[in-house]
């Protein structure tokens, strides 16, 4: 195991997988490092359905087929990433929400972030853009090194 941690938003995973989306290499160095022991990855447990809606909507969207969806998910139950239980940060996710017109959501990765000491990266523009300036704990995808 890694003692280098971060915080992963979906919108970085999903990326592994949506292969038309921006900064896949970024993605994809995060994923190798996982995959290689030089990095550990943390999530808030809604992380999981997060995922899973969206690759259902890529689905839908025809994005993706059904059976590439089911392998995805398959991946994504295989991999080590830490789980959170996020209840007791359900204050700060909401106070945080609140500041930074930001959903609960994307709080709750904030909050757990916060809480724990790690940088978190996201590929969720918007959500960088209201607070990468703010907390320089925040990392665009982008900027993952390769």
């Amino acid at each position: 195991m890694s003692d280098k941690t971060i915080v992963i938003d979906a919108s970085v995973a999903l990326k592994w997988w949506l292969r038309d989306e921006d900064s896949t290499a970024e993605a994809d160095q995060i994923q190798t490092d996982l995959l290689c022991g030089d990095l550990n990855l943390v999530a808030p447990a809604l992380f999981d359905y997060e995922i899973v809606n969206t690759l259902k909507m890529a689905f839908v969207r025809s994005r993706i087929d059904e059976s590439y969806a089911l392998s995805a998910i398959s991946d994504l139950v295989a991999y080590d990433i830490e789980r959170h239980d996020t209840r007791s940060l359900q204050p700060l996710a909401f106070q945080l929400a609140c500041r930074y017109q930001r959903s609960v959501y994307d709080a709750a990765y904030l909050a757990l972030a916060q809480t724990l000491g790690f940088d978190f990266y996201t590929g969720d523009k918007r959500l960088f853009n209201s607070v990468g300036a703010v907390f320089k704990w925040v990392k665009w995808i982008g900027d993952y090194p390769v």
